[in-house]
């Protein structure tokens, strides 16, 4: 018998949602209405010829030890429940981060605004039909298709608005989209842990020799 992940309910507040993904071993942060992360503390933000700051203290995310949790974006994603609590506690409205690779995931994002639907239809015309898996309805009336990261980078985009979400992030349900809109899974809006592959064809080694 096959152990299979279990179906996550997910809650309809973002910080219960939040919580959730947590929980589940899913590490988030906190979204900006218009898609963008919290911004960085001052010594974290890096300067332009725009916007100089003489704070600024040159470093890795990674070995960020600033008071701000939210810096360097995705960077600060994390499973901690307190620090989850306290995030959607101040910013309750804020809408949900997850980072794609952190969490093992290889993301294609489908825009039908930009033409992405048709995109997909030529990309499986190529490649064949893309193996079934999990997906979520975005606020904005695409759709992501979530499979396990693969062992190799991956392009950014695969056309017309079907970008691939990789080493970025997406949002999730039910963080709302600047039109209102709520994001919510497929599958009666349960969550489920992607099982199937990144499938091998769309991979930069396998469209080079096609």
């Amino acid at each position: 018998m096959v152990n299979r992940p279990p179906l996550l309910d997910i809650p309809k507040d973002l910080l219960g949602a939040a919580l959730a993904y947590g929980a589940a071993g899913i590490r988030v942060f906190r979204v900006r209405p218009d898609k963008s992360p919290f911004a960085n503390c001052p010594r974290c933000r890096p300067p332009t010829d725009q916007r100089p700051n003489p704070m600024y203290i040159q470093h890795r995310p990674d070995e960020c030890r600033c008071w701000a949790r939210t810096c360097h974006g995705f960077h600060a994603a994390t499973t901690d429940p307190e620090l989850i609590h306290r995030w959607w506690t101040e910013e309750p409205n804020a809408n949900i981060g997850a980072p794609c690779a952190l969490n093992g995931w290889a993301a294609l994002d489908i825009d039908p605004r930009h033409g992405g639907h048709l995109s997909l239809s030529i990309l499986e015309q190529r490649v064949g039909v893309l193996p079934g898996t999990v997906m979520q309805l975005t606020g904005g009336g695409g759709l992501h298709i979530l499979y396990r990261t693969p062992s190799v980078q991956l392009p950014g985009t695969l056309g017309p608005g079907l970008d691939v979400k990789h080493n970025g992030y997406i949002l999730l349900a039910p963080s709302v989209h600047s039109s209102g809109r709520k994001y919510q899974w497929s599958g009666h809006g349960k969550f489920l842990q992607p099982e199937a592959a990144w499938p091998a064809a769309l991979t930069p080694q396998a469209r080079r020799a096609a």
